[in-house]
This record gives C-alpha cells, structure tokens and sequence, in this order.
C-alpha cells in the first residue's frame, strides 16, 4: 500500500481518540521501548519491534522533506511535532501526531489520534509532496515546497506550523473526550488575539514615528527663515530633533523585526504554550506505564517507569522555565513602553513650547503653527499606541498565570 493516491481510500489500522501509545528510542532511532497500543497498532510482535530501527513502520505517504526536518529539530535538542502516516506490519496505514521528545541517549516519541480540521490540510499537502519526491524531485525540493506550501496557509514556518499543529489537535481530543485541556483556552486565545493586534499597532507605530522624522526638519527651515540664528524657535526645533532621533531609536528597539520586543513576546509565548502541551502529553503517557501489560516484551517494567518519571520531571522543569520567560519578557515590554511613553511626553512638552514661540509671529508664524499642532497629533497617535501595547502586558501576565496555575493543577 505505497501508492499516495489510494492512501486516503485505503483501510487504516483502528486505535481510539483516547489511547495514546508512545516508543522510545536511541540517537541512532533503535527502538529501545514501547507501550502495548504501540505493539498492538503496529502489528508487530515484540521480538520485532524491539531493536528494528523506527523506520521499520515508515509509509511513503509522509514526505521524506518532513523526516528531514523533524530530526534536524531533535538532533538540536528541540521537541518537534509532525503529522506522520505509518506502516503496520499487514501493510495498513495508520495516521498519528508525533511529539518527539529529545533527551540524553535517545528520543520518546508521543502519538495521538488526528481529529482536528488541520489534518485533511495536512493529508492533500503530504499527497502531493509524496507523489513529486517519487517523480524525482530531491529532498531539499521537497523541504522548500512544504516550507511555501505552509507559508500559504498562514504560518511563518514548520516550527510556527508544528505549534499550531499541536494546538490545535490536543485540544481537538480533549473536547473529544470531554477533558479539560491542561490550557486554558480561553485566556491562550485572548493573548494570540492581544498579540496580533499588538505586531501590528507596532507596524503602525514605526511608519507614523518615520513621519515625524521630517517635522523637525522643517520647523528649523521655518525658524530659519523668521528669527536670526540662535533663536527661541531654532532652539525648540534643535530639541525636538534631538529627542526625535531618541526616540526613534527606542522604537525601532521596540517593534523593528523579529527581534523587536513584541516578535520576541510573541514567540516566548507560543514556546511557552507548546512545552505546557509536550510536557502534559509526556505525563499523561507517564501515568499509564505503570498499568501497561508487559507480558512478552521483554522490558524491565520498573525501569521504564523510573526512565519515564525523570523525562517528565525535564519537561515539566522546561514548560515552567518557558512560562516564566513569557513573563519576563511581558515585564520588559511594560517597562519599554512606559520608557517610550515617557520620551513621548518629553517630545510634548518641546511641543508646548514651539507653540508659545510661534504664536510670537502672528500671521507669519501660521506655518509655525501647523507644524506644530502636525507634531501634536503625531505625539497624540504614538502615545496612543504605546498605551494599547503597554497594556498588553498585563493580559499576558495574566494569562501566564491562568497558564501556570492550570499546568499545576494538572500535575497534582
């Protein structure tokens, strides 16, 4: 059962929405353990199963550019996620979301039963990408495509893909089966939204503040043109320039590119929310090893428990380090933008005094004047923004705590 173009149609190996059934392996990907659904899925007795290399359940319907970039990511230490269609022993195909695992000596990887609407996504995608590596193209063809391939469908990359990914499925069997995620949805959802509209209020903030750039400019032309050198007005555009060009160089520390202050929230926080999930997977698997049957696998059933505990005790000590850097971070962004909200009242005050001094002039200071109120309305805009973003860190520190206090929860 190769062929990509009846995978869909063909009969697939049956496991529940509520089993979940993992195996661990070496670096080299030796499997050195696994549970019973595992055994049980994969159609192989356990003298086969134990010792074969993993690939002894690969199918071709997942594309060789997804194994690429999986192991490149747990090679580097990283938990990775992937949609992966295996092959049992009688031929059949079975479908699962892998979370793998990386730690000392090897890799666990965590498989769950695909519910969410994603998945279809996902299946038309690997088709197409199976059927082209088969026509010829090299792996590093393939890698590129489903790089564009998930570009279109609106994530950044494989890792912000994987993210979402592992969103959307676990929560996706929770509701399935009527559990309360480890997550609270309600408060994860409310941060993405805050954060979204937050890259792009910084967006915004950049080009107004790139408009402001040119009214210093020319409130000194226009100084120049109606008072001698060193006058009260040639003084105040002197001061504003200087305070502009700080200012601007806050703000482009604050919202230029993806190390920006709101990039880097953005991406503590969903790395924040995938080791939550990673590590509440690893312990939801944890939990069932010391009720797995054994029988013929020739495991050390006390071993593989002790084996299992240390790992969730790592993932568990990683999602509550990765929470706390969120929240550090969501500090720094409070503290940024009440430093930039601050360089904005400086910049106001400058303000105030161009407008005493132009309205010296009378008619000639017109022009002044408009300058002027252009650089009132600009201040007025940009503080308005850094309000909005500055707020944004106490919902974070509010999710993260809803985030923490769930993720504990679930431990006890």
């Amino acid at each position: 059962m190769d062929g990509s173009a009846t995978l869909h149609e063909a009969e697939e190996v049956p496991f529940a929405l509520d089993e979940l059934f993992y195996s661990r392996t070496d670096a080299r990907g030796v499997i050195q353990a696994g549970n019973r659904v595992f055994q049980r899925v994969s159609g192989y007795d356990w003298p086969k199963l134990i010792g074969a290399p993993h690939r002894i359940i690969r199918h071709s319907g997942t594309p060789r550019a997804v194994f690429r970039i999986l192991w490149t990511t747990i090679q580097a230490g990283e938990p990775a996620v992937a949609y992966v269609c295996n092959r049992a022993a009688d031929g059949r195909p079975y479908w699962v979301l892998a979370t793998v695992l990386p730690f000392e000596g090897g890799y666990l990887s965590i498989r769950i039963k695909p519910s969410a609407p994603i998945f279809a996504t996902v299946q038309t995608l690997y088709a197409r990408l199976a059927a082209e590596e088969a026509a010829g193209a090299s792996i590093e063809a393939s890698v590129a495509a489903l790089g564009a391939a998930l570009r279109d469908l609106g994530h950044a990359d494989y890792a912000a893909f994987m993210r979402a990914a592992l969103w959307a499925e676990y929560t996706a069997r929770a509701a399935g089966l009527g559990r309360a995620p480890a997550v609270p949805e309600d408060a994860i959802s409310q941060i993405r939204q805050e954060l979204g509209s937050s890259l792009a209020s910084q967006k915004r903030l950049s080009t107004e503040f790139e408009g402001m750039k040119i009214l210093p400019t020319n409130l000194s032309i226009l100084a120049a043109r109606l008072e001698p050198e060193g006058g009260p007005l040639g003084a105040v555009a002197g001061l504003y320039m200087s305070g502009t060009l700080e200012t601007l160089a806050r703000i482009a520390a604050f919202t230029s590119g993806e190390t920006s202050l709101c990039s880097r929230m953005s991406a503590r926080f969903e790395r924040a929310v995938f080791m939550v999930i990673c590590a509440a997977l690893q312990r939801e698997t944890s939990r069932l090893v010391p009720r797995e049957d054994w029988t013929g696998s020739g495991l050390d059933p006390a071993a593989e428990v002790r084996q299992l505990e240390l790992l969730g005790r790592r993932y568990d000590t990683a999602a509550t380090e990765a929470i706390d850097e969120a929240c550090t971070l969501a500090k720094a962004i409070e503290r940024a933008g009440a430093e930039l909200r601050r360089s904005m009242l400086s910049l106001e005050t400058v303000t105030v005094m161009g407008k005493v001094e132009g309205s010296r002039l009378g008619a000639e200071g017109d022009r002044i004047r408009t300058t002027i109120e252009s650089l009132h309305l600009l201040n007025a805009e940009i503080s308005a923004v850094l309000a909005r973003i500055g707020d944004l860190s106490a919902t974070i520190d509010r999710g993260m705590g809803e985030l923490r206090g769930a993720f504990l929860r679930a431990a006890g």
